[in-house]
């Protein structure tokens, strides 16, 4: 957590001439439609939208102690 983030996002990179990594930015509210990345890959992992949804509400909640009951 160089940056002090947590949770989802979406890291733009580009590896150079010289294999160097270079970070162009990071998205801390990746596209969430049906057609974007996350919920794309999340499907191919066999998770629906709503079931990811669920899962990251539930992972918030749970790292400032509020979770009450696993959905």
């Amino acid at each position: 957590m160089a940056i002090g983030a947590s949770g989802m996002s979406r890291t733009d990179m580009l590896i150079g001439d010289d294999n160097t990594i270079y970070v162009l930015e990071i998205n801390t509210i990746p596209d969430m439609a049906d057609t974007g990345l996350l919920p794309q890959a999340a499907l191919a992992y066999g998770l629906t939208q709503a079931e990811l949804f669920d899962r990251i509400i539930e992972a918030g909640l749970r790292r400032h102690g509020l979770l009450l009951r696993k959905f």
